[in-house]
């Protein structure tokens, strides 16, 4: 092997090298991407759960704002009687 077969399997071995690095990178590059996308997509469950518990806690609230009306109706009639029976 003189100086040309010297060269071209430098450059040969120069070019794989690159290869190899950029599809190293190619590869990172994809894993990055699916991580980003598992984390936005548990993020995205999260809010959505945080939403639903607001939506529970409102119809807890109205229902219990619901009780409570009844419980002063009943104290205000309750009061009313024994206004009438003194």
């Amino acid at each position: 092997m003189g100086y040309g077969g010297t060269i071209l399997l430098v450059t040969i071995l120069v070019i794989m090298v690159a290869l190899l690095l950029l599809g190293i990178r190619g590869i990172s590059w994809a894993q990055n991407a699916k991580k980003e996308l598992n984390e936005e997509e548990e993020r995205r469950l999260v809010l959505k759960s945080i939403g639903d518990g607001q939506r529970a806690i409102a119809a807890a609230l109205i229902s219990i704002q619901s009780d409570l009306a009844d419980i002063k109706n009943r104290i205000a009639a309750i009061e009313s009687e024994k206004k009438s029976g003194k």
